[in-house]
């Protein structure tokens, strides 16, 4: 069943439908200033599948991935710059960071790019300053440094890593 509420002056707060009571469909919420403020889907009462968050200017803020009311897949989330630069990518599971992740500085350069396994930092990291330079580079086993790094230009040596993890597998 189609669904709407409003502000006290009229103006549309939230449209979707319902099922049973319950927020079941598509799923919209808007600013008092009439732009759109968030939208996705929900089933049986629960975010589930692709949801977008918009600032108050209308700019997208933030694009996430829900099963079951629970942060899981890829997530996007825009800086809170006026000027609408991506701040970072993560894939999350179970509301936890795992899989590919980057993360940008303000002009849009890369600063890190790394993989994450259940919420740890777990394979190869790549770090840059704002110019794009590499600043160091190595693998890492459970957010622990291991094998051989890149750190200001020279090479370090830490305990080997497991078999197959400097090659990102």
């Amino acid at each position: 069943m189609s669904y709407e509420k409003y502000y006290d002056d009229g103006q549309l707060w939230k449209k979707g439908t319902k099922k049973d009571g319950e927020w079941d469909g598509l799923y919209e919420e808007y600013l008092p200033n009439g732009r759109l403020k968030l939208k996705g889907t929900v089933k049986d009462g629960e975010r589930d599948g692709p949801w977008e968050l918009y600032n108050e200017d209308g700019q997208l803020r933030t694009e996430e991935t829900y099963r079951d009311g629970k942060l899981d897949g890829p997530s996007v989330v825009y800086a809170y710059y006026d000027i609408g630069q991506l701040r970072s990518k993560v894939t999350l599971k179970d509301e936890e960071s795992d899989g590919p992740y980057e993360w940008y500085y303000q002009n849009g350069q890369l600063q890190t790019k790394a993989t994450y396994v259940a919420g740890q930092l777990d394979g190869p990291i790549e770090l840059y300053n704002e110019n794009g330079q590499l600043l160091s580079k190595g693998t890492l086993n459970m957010s622990e440094k291991c094998g051989e790094w890149i750190e200001d230009g020279e090479t370090v040596t830490y305990d080997p890593c497991p078999p197959g993890l400097e090659d990102g597998n």
